[in-house]
């Protein structure tokens, strides 16, 4: 069987017949999944609890390397990416919130606590709140929690996104702005 040129054959292969052409996969797509890892890691206020390197990681071994996905398009991928990364910075913050409530925890005295080492709960609690806020956007306009989706979380630009959804500019600016202002009311 030849193999694919498109990197969107290449993606379709790799999930439905050929797991063993991952690593080369990865290396082609590592570069756009940086932009995606990077633009997400710095929406967030604050320190990163993880680089985009490390988040690129985590989402390929946890969510994506076993395949199984049914893309449209490169774009639509990016998007399922930007998703399962989301997936990861909440999970890892929801091990934040549980280790600041006590998970674990060494007691430790205030004297032992270094002025700068200020915990970083209050982000962990708003990535968690943003999580499902998304999941609750989903189950209410879906089409909207897509386009957010694809561009807050995939890096995808709004045009491109009106590009791959057979709709206008204009239609998927609105949607973006209706997602934004229906998550910023809820948080």
């Amino acid at each position: 069987m030849a193999t694919p040129k498109s990197l969107t054959g290449q993606l379709r292969l790799y999930s439905s017949e050929n797991p063993q052409s991952g690593e080369a996969l990865l290396r082609e797509i590592l570069p756009r999944l940086r932009q995606v890892a990077a633009r997400r890691i710095s929406s967030r206020r604050g320190r990163s609890p993880v680089t985009p390197t490390e988040l690129i990681g985590e989402t390929w071994l946890s969510r994506l390397h076993k395949g199984n996905w049914k893309i449209d398009d490169r774009e639509h991928f990016f998007s399922l990416a930007g998703l399962a990364m989301e997936q990861v910075l909440t999970d890892m913050a929801r091990k934040r919130v549980a280790q600041k409530r006590g998970s674990g925890a060494a007691h430790l005295s205030l004297d032992e606590l270094s002025p700068c080492s200020e915990p970083a709960t209050a982000e962990a609690e708003q990535v968690v709140a943003i999580g499902l806020l998304m999941e609750q956007l989903a189950k209410a306009d879906p089409l909207t929690a897509q386009i957010v989706r694809a561009h807050y979380f995939g890096g995808c630009g709004l045009d491109e996104i009106a590009r791959e959804s057979c709709l206008t500019l204009r239609q998927v600016r609105h949607r973006w702005d209706k997602g934004k202002l229906w998550i910023a009311s809820r948080l």
